[in-house]
């Protein structure tokens, strides 16, 4: 059995063109817990994403163990400083502002 630790819908539908046949099982962990425990040891953003995905395989593993379990996720960055999720459209707008014509 092949599980996506994950209900993304882009993560979905890449394993999808692949050929691939699987389930999706979200993680049930706190990732800005994650994040921060990440943090404290000074890895950069990429570091930080695969942090995250191994803790979500590892969390959908001990709940199936027969599996093979994909973990992923990414982080938005610029600089040391970390984007989440916006939860407003004024949020969003902020976060378009900060980003715009800039790297990340």
């Amino acid at each position: 059995m092949l599980i996506l630790a994950s209900t993304s819908a882009t993560r979905k539908t890449l394993l999808e063109g692949a050929g691939l046949h699987f389930a999706t099982h979200p993680a049930r962990i706190d990732e800005r817990v994650v994040e921060a425990g990440a943090k404290l040891s000074g890895p950069d953003s990429p570091a930080i994403a695969k942090t995250l995905a191994l803790a979500k395989a590892m969390a959908v593993s001990a709940e199936y163990p027969e599996a093979v379990v994909i973990g992923a996720d990414q982080v938005l960055a610029l600089g040391q400083t970390l984007f989440h999720k916006p939860a407003t459209l004024a949020d969003a707008a902020a976060q378009l502002d900060t980003l715009a014509g800039r790297t990340h």
